[in-house]
Formats: C-alpha cells, sequence, structure tokens
C-alpha cells in the first residue's frame, strides 16, 4: 500500500492546490472579525444564506483551504455565496491561481 501513501504525499505537495486554498482562506478572511476563524465564517453564514443548516463542515473547509482537496461544482457555489462572489468568477480565479503555481497542459 506504499502507492496509496505516496499518492496522499503527492497530493498534499501540489503548489497549484495550495494556491487555491490560500486563495479560498484570504478570501474568507477578508469579510471581517466574523469570519476570521472558519468555525465562525461556517456558523455566521449558516445561519445569513442557508437557514441555520450545516453547509459545509470545519474538516472540509479546512482540507480546502490547506490545499488537500479539489473544490467540488456543488461546494463551489455553496463557497462563492458565502464568500460573496460570483461563482463563475470565483471558477475563473481559481483556474488562474492553479495555473500559476503549475503546469497544466493547454497553458
Amino acid at each position: 500500500m506504499h502507492h496509496g501513501a505516496y499518492m496522499a504525499e503527492k497530493k498534499l505537495s501540489d503548489p497549484g492546490l495550495l494556491a487555491v486554498g490560500n486563495l479560498i482562506k484570504d478570501k474568507r478572511v477578508s469579510l471581517g472579525e466574523s469570519c476570521k476563524s472558519r468555525e465562525k465564517f461556517i456558523d455566521s453564514r449558516s445561519l445569513d444564506l442557508f437557514n441555520g443548516s450545516e453547509w459545509i463542515s470545519i474538516r472540509h473547509l479546512s482540507n480546502l483551504e490547506l490545499g488537500k482537496n479539489w473544490i467540488s461544482i456543488e461546494m463551489l457555489l455553496k463557497l462563492s455565496a458565502a464568500l460573496e462572489e460570483d461563482p463563475v468568477e470565483l471558477f475563473r480565479q481559481i483556474i488562474e491561481v492553479y495555473r500559476e503555481n503549475t503546469h497544466v497542459i493547454g497553458d
């Protein structure tokens, strides 16, 4: 099972994905004091935008911000609302930041 450990290690060190995570974190923090911590951000946005329901877990947000996971389309839509961003513009920024920080075919 060494291969699986290698893949996780490689995924953690993807500079493009790390840059995307930083983009998301910077946008969250820039929203002000009520969004400085992940927990406060999730709770305040849950009340304001998602009728108090859980829309993302702290672990999922942490994994996105730390560059451990790619964002799904469904989560992109939710996160863009929570970040007060147009989803198309946020996706464009994600692509741009990723391409600037990694070699992608088609650049």
